[in-house]
């Protein structure tokens, strides 16, 4: 689905808080200028908007179309406060592309778990970058530790 921008509708970030206020949300997820899917052209991520929401709302706010955004406005947005990126259709890809990857490295075997585990080692190499670059690495295990040092 394309919507032209000049059609497009952002979250108005006083419509957010009210929203937010009403109910007891464990995240948001808003319109701040990305989309799902890939890409056509360039998105126009209104970071202004992304604090301004993350600002009055204090609700951890989800980012909808994560695939295809730069390092640089990953880095940006989770700044300004974006709790979650979603990242499906990337995961989508490397899922199918790992098995097209395998059948032509590997055409006359069919066993299901050599498969499955090489869809799983691509997955978890591609989810592995993605929490490095969203910031996310070492912090389970310092978390974790945290909770046995406080009981």
């Amino acid at each position: 689905m394309h919507v032209a921008e000049e059609d497009s509708v952002l979250t108005d970030p006083e419509d957010a808080k009210r929203f937010c206020d009403a109910l007891d949300l464990s995240a948001f997820a808003c319109a701040v200028g990305t989309a799902h899917g890939y890409y056509h052209g360039e998105p126009n991520v209104d970071f202004e908007r992304i604090g301004r929401i993350n600002q009055l709302t204090k609700t951890p706010m989800a980012l909808h179309g994560g695939t295809g955004l730069s390092d640089e406005t990953f880095a940006k947005a989770i700044a300004l406060g974006t709790a979650k990126v979603n990242i499906s259709t990337n995961l989508k890809h490397v899922f199918v592309e790992s098995f097209v990857d395998y059948h032509k490295a590997n055409p006359k075997d069919f066993e299901p778990l050599r498969v499955m585990d090489a869809q799983y080692q691509a997955c978890k190499a591609m989810f592995h970058g993605f929490i490095e670059k969203f910031g996310g690495k070492d912090r389970g295990t310092a978390f974790l530790n945290s909770l046995s040092k406080a009981a």
